[in-house]
Formats: C-alpha cells, structure tokens, sequence
C-alpha cells in the first residue's frame, strides 16, 4: 500500500561544517534554552530552519518562516548545503541510551520519499493533531519548500524481508557519522543501485504505515501538497510535493522505545485530598514508603492496569505526619492497580485512558474540555522533576504511567482509533538535519 521512492537529498556538507553541531532534535521537543544554545552552537545550526528566533519587530516580509528559508537558500548558494545528483534511499542507525535502564540500543531504518494520502487507508495515525501546530509547520513548508524532519513512521515486514536487502549496505564505510551533543550515534549509509532501491519499493508496497511521531507534519504535507495541486495544476503524479520525507522503521526492531507521559495536577479548585481513599473502595491501593518504591513499582508486571499516584502533603494542624496511604491530608505514594477493560477496544486497554477516565473524569471530575484546554494538568516525562514539583507544593498529585507497547499503538491505529493527547513518546525522536527534502513544483521523484 506504500509507494516509497528514492528522492534527492539535500545534505550538509561535512567538509564545511562539524556535523556534530549542525543537528539538532525535531522542533517540537526544543525548549527556549535549547534554541539558544543551538544559535550558539553554530551559524549553520539546523535550529535556524526548524526553530527559527521569533523578534518584537517581526512582520509579514520578516519573520522566522521567511529568514528560515533565506538561510535554506545562502546556505545551498554557498555550499553549506549540496543536493544530490542523482536520487536515492538511505539507511539511518540511530544509537542511544534508554533512559529507563541505562542501557545501549540502536534503531535502524530508511529515510526516503512516500506518497501523500489521507489518513485511513495505506497510511494511519494513531494521535490527534491540534490546529496551531500545523499552521505553524503550514507556514514553515511555503517558506522552504522543503521538508526539513522526517515523518517517524513504522512499517509492516511480517517475513523479515527488508533486512537482508540492506545488510551488504551497512556491512560497508558509512556515508556519514556523527556523534551529537547528547552522545547519541547517527550513522547513515545511502542505499545505490536501482535493483535493490526497487526491491526495497515493492516490499515496502505490501505494507500499511503507522505514524510513530510527525502526525502534524504528516497533515502539514497533505495541506501543502493541496495547495500545489491548485497553484500547479499541471504537475505530474511523481512531482514532489506528492511525496513527504519519511523515517521507516520495521514495527519489529528491538530498538523501538515509548517513554512514558505522566501528569501532573495543579491549580485545580475542586482538588479533593481524599482521592486515595475513595479509589480504595473501588480499586486495589497499595501504599509505597517513597519515590523510590513508587518507581520500582510502576516497573513490576501487573495484570490489568496500574497507576502511580503522588500527592502533596496539604498543611493542617491536626496532622502531625504524612499518611502512608497518601490519603486524607497527609501525602505520600500510592500504585492504584485497575482490573483490566474492554479487551475488544484498544483504547479502552491503555493504562492512560483508564487514568483519564476512572480518575481524573469519574472522581476528579475534569471534564473532556477541561483536559484537552491543559489548564490544570501539565506533561512530562521527566519523573524526578514532577515528583519535586509535588513535594514543593507545586503541584496537587503526580500521576505515573507504564509506556504502551508498540503493539498497542498499531492495534488503536489499526482499529480507527486515536489515543488520549501526549499518550505515546517514541524515544528518540530522529535527528534534524540529517537529510532534507526539496519540494519544488519543478522536481520529479
């Protein structure tokens, strides 16, 4: 169902700059203090296309979309950025440390060109997209025309059939090798010879595509390949802006890693400090002396579902120490276990979805609206800092989860279905500036 084609990269010189301090992460997981250290990092930062400053004096002819693409057009013009003379696929092996145990592991996959589709039938999401975002990213594709970060997609490879193919290409000197600010290895090999470029195309053909991350610039490039077709009525099925760059990973790669989103509750009026006890009556609740237990708690196979839940000790004169329950007043460290639901829906079954609705709907009383608007819940992944930000008073109650497996997002995308909003984090997200994809009218794929 996956028309994956080879395309003509445009890639970094590496005898004009340290690739090293040239690539950053995807837009969407750059803070203010990263974009900040990017632009300082190097002139030629990927940051400056995909992360663009915004200034007080900015205008319709001068903003972040139109200096991202007048760097895009300087830096081909000098030589920073070059362009394929002849296309092509290429293997990307991204080597990095779990942050969950420490340890070393690799996912590998092939960046190349796939042709647009709506949502649903060769090509499936698994999330909802929010408006901004894609307007943002709309904006950003005009400017360049080009797409600057990979779609992060999974593919289907029942017969472990692709491997093979690209062995002999791996087994040979890379193309390139980097090593980022963070210590990860991206290693990249370009796929030659048109045998195995279409023997890779038609294996590629036999299978759907699972958007693991890059929903909004999935919809970005749907929306701008729209506008194309109206503005270049004439232009071909193979013309570029058909097609969006992709990342396509085998579903089955061991190095497939979801973190987790926890969340936080704060500044919420209605908090009530009894949760605890009103869940017990319902649900099994097991107390945890610390953070430390909590931690290795949420680690622990469970049948059904388990939540972590850490509440902030509320000041009161007839309490003298914390509950270690966590109930009442007192604070303290709970796993909430959850008999299994719906085996039938593959949303009911996330340990997220359960949260959303046993917890923070039926006894919180957060409605739909209230969840989806972020006003009194925040996301991280970072379990330690949501933890202090509870113990500070910060924050109201911390809620923990278990990362769903690979499984079950194509089982949700698969059914039709999306997950509750910040379910899934594919970790870690590709690299930007490892390759770019041009999308002039003019260009044929």
């Amino acid at each position: 169902m996956a028309t994956v084609r080879p395309f003509r990269g445009i890639f970094y010189d590496p005898q004009r700059v340290d690739l090293s301090r040239v690539v950053a992460p995807p837009y969407d997981v750059i803070s203010p203090a990263d974009q900040r250290r990017y632009y300082q990092q190097d002139p030629h930062n990927v940051v400056r296309l995909i992360a663009g400053e915004v200034h007080p004096e900015d205008t319709p002819e001068d903003n972040k979309y139109t200096r991202a693409a007048g760097f895009f057009r300087q830096w081909l013009a000098a030589g920073i950025l070059h362009q394929e003379s002849s296309p092509g696929l290429h293997v990307y092996r991204h080597r990095f440390v779990d942050p969950i145990n420490g340890l070393q592991r690799e996912r590998q996959g092939i960046l190349g060109v796939v042709e647009l589709e709506p949502f649903g039938r060769g090509v499936l999401p698994h999330e909802q997209t929010h408006a901004r975002a894609k307007a943002d990213r709309l904006s950003l594709t005009r400017a360049v025309v080009a797409n600057l970060s990979p779609v992060f997609a999974l593919y289907e490879d029942p017969q472990s059939a692709v491997g093979p193919v690209i062995a002999p290409v791996t087994a040979e000197p890379p193309r390139l090798s980097i090593t980022g600010e963070d210590g990860d290895q991206h290693t990249v090999w370009s796929i030659s010879g048109s045998d195995r470029v279409d023997k890779l195309a038609g294996l590629f053909r036999a299978s759907r595509l699972y958007i693991a991350d890059g929903h909004h610039r999935y919809e970005t490039a749907l929306n701008f390949r729209n506008k194309q077709r109206i503005d270049h009525p004439e232009g071909p099925p193979d013309a570029a802006f058909n097609y969006v760059l992709m990342l396509l990973v085998d579903m089955a790669d061991p190095g497939l890693t979801i973190l987790p989103t926890h969340r936080l509750l704060h500044d919420f009026e209605r908090f009530d400090p009894a949760l605890v006890h009103r869940l017990a009556k319902r649900h099994r609740v097991v107390p945890r002396r610390d953070r430390k237990a909590l931690l290795a708690a949420m680690q622990e196979p469970v049948p059904g579902h388990r939540i972590g839940i850490a509440l902030a000790r509320v000041p009161s004169p007839s309490l003298t120490s914390p509950s270690p329950s966590g109930g009442g007043q007192g604070g303290g460290f709970v796993t909430v276990d959850i008999a299994p639901t719906d085996p039938a829906d593959p949303v009911s079954r996330l340990d997220v979805s359960v949260l959303h609705r046993e917890i923070l709907q039926r006894e919180l009383g957060l409605e739909p609206a209230e969840l989806e608007s972020e006003r009194y819940l925040s996301y991280s992944r970072d379990v330690a800092s949501l933890l202090d930000r509870v113990e500070t008073g910060a924050g109201q109650a911390a809620f923990l989860l278990r990362p769903p497996a690979v499984s079950d997002v194509v089982d949700v995308a698969r059914a039709g279905q999306v997950m509750p909003q910040k379910s899934t984090y594919f970790f870690p997200k590709p690299a930007s500036g490892i390759v770019f994809n041009p999308l002039s009218a003019d260009i044929r794929v």
